[in-house]
């Protein structure tokens, strides 16, 4: 009967644990950490913000709190707070306040249970910057005259109510400034112009913008133009203005006007026949007094000249003309007891050219004795000749050549040659 019964027992424990396998080997799990995630930081003002997250409890009871601090080494939390033993990820917020405005903020989210501690990834935010003083840049000068300049700028308002004036003078002193004009409250860059004028011709100034609001004051880097010289006018002369061809001559001038010491001066030419626009022949620079002086080596032809001003404000002389005069040359050579020839050479070469033959009366006046035209002598000169009767005084004669070229050339004449007279017997 024992037997039976023990048998029975056994048969009825088998037949449970078929029926209920996981209770008859099960153990009770090991508790897990919880898991911490860090959020956005969000509602961030000057000296506020809140920090944001999930907290993943898993199961156990469990505690977060935020580390916060201007580094990566943190310092200061928020109080432990408790979030449950649920098994979800759930949303937690802390709000900090104190902060320092316009600086930046490291954080991260720390949850507790008796599992573990879980730290979630460092973030970073900053707190707003609050009313800032206005910032300048690319402050300039345009158009520089030689009595007004306009200086320019950008101003960013950062949100306030900003006005805008320049300081300027001869040394980084300043000493004068300019009225004021508004570049409104916007948060971008607003360009401000204000023209200076009253100043002094050829002299260096210097000035910054200052932009202010009612947080504070902006200013600029110092910067400097200078003023150009003021000529209003330009005389000039040729010496001489009747140039023998193959001669040198010279322009003289004076620049006239205010500060005009200094000035840089430019030659121009327009030869013959004045078809062609003027070409700058070379510069110079005027005397304190405004002179100046251009020596040319040598003139061939016809040609306009004038000077203008190499300053902003261009200036331009009057044309003067330089007149290139044939050049004539002449030698008397006797050809016997009764005769005498004249002749000689002209330059340039004047394919059409008329020449005069003049005799000096005894009163000094030049009468014409003898007309030819000109002959070929070589690619660059013609010539002429002429035969005289020897008379009981000495003589005195000159050659006048028209070169008929157009007015490429002015009259020439040569020196004066003398004919001795025919001694008596």
């Amino acid at each position: 009967m024992l037997l039976v019964a023990v048998s029975r027992l056994l048969l009825i424990l088998t037949l449970l644990a078929a029926a209920f396998p996981a209770a008859a080997g099960a153990q009770t799990p090991e508790p897990a950490a919880p898991v911490a995630t860090t959020g956005i930081a969000d509602a961030i003002t000057q000296t506020t913000a809140d920090l944001n997250g999930t907290v993943d409890p898993n199961g156990s009871l469990t505690t977060y709190h935020f580390e916060y601090g201007t580094s990566a080494a943190y310092g200061l939390t928020t109080p432990e707070t408790p979030i449950g033993d649920g098994a979800d990820p759930l949303p937690v917020k802390a709000s900090i306040s104190g902060l320092t405005r316009d600086t930046t903020y490291h954080y991260r989210l720390v949850a507790t249970n008796p599992a573990g501690i879980s730290r979630g990834a460092n973030r970073t935010l900053r707190t707003d910057p609050g009313p800032q003083p206005p910032t300048v840049r690319s402050t300039t000068s345009r158009d520089p005259s030689s009595r007004s300049v306009r200086l320019l700028t950008t101003v960013d308002p950062n949100g306030q109510e900003t006005s805008v004036r320049f300081e300027y003078g001869r040394t980084t002193g300043y000493g004068s400034f300019t009225g004021r004009v508004s570049a409104g409250a916007g948060d971008s860059g607003v360009p401000v112009s204000i023209t200076l004028d009253r100043l002094r011709p050829n002299t260096r100034y210097h000035y910054r913008a200052v932009a202010t609001n009612g947080t504070g004051s902006a200013r600029s880097l110092n910067r400097s133009f200078t003023t150009s010289r003021e000529p209003t006018g330009i005389s000039i002369a040729l010496t001489p203005s009747r140039v023998v061809w193959g001669a040198g001559f010279s322009v003289i001038g004076r620049v006239r006007g205010t500060a005009v010491g200094g000035t840089r001066v430019v030659l121009q030419r327009q030869p013959f026949p004045y078809r062609s626009d003027f070409s700058e022949v070379g510069t110079r620079t005027a005397s304190s007094s405004g002179t100046f002086r251009f020596d040319l080596g040598s003139l061939f032809e016809t040609t306009r000249f004038r000077i203008v001003t190499r300053t902003r404000n261009q200036i331009s002389s009057g044309i003067r003309t330089a007149s290139s005069a044939l050049k004539v040359g002449a030698r008397a050579r006797s050809r016997g007891r009764r005769r005498a020839r004249i002749e000689g050479a002209i330059w340039p070469q004047v394919p059409t050219g008329r020449v005069s033959l003049q005799k000096r009366s005894p009163r000094g006046r030049w009468a014409v004795v003898s007309r030819s035209a000109a002959r070929r002598l070589d690619a660059n000169r013609s010539r002429y000749r002429f035969n005289v009767r020897r008379s009981r005084r000495t003589a005195s004669y000159r050659v006048v050549v028209l070169a008929r070229d157009g007015g490429a050339h002015v009259p020439g004449s040569s020196r004066t040659v003398r004919v001795r007279g025919v001694r008596r017997r």
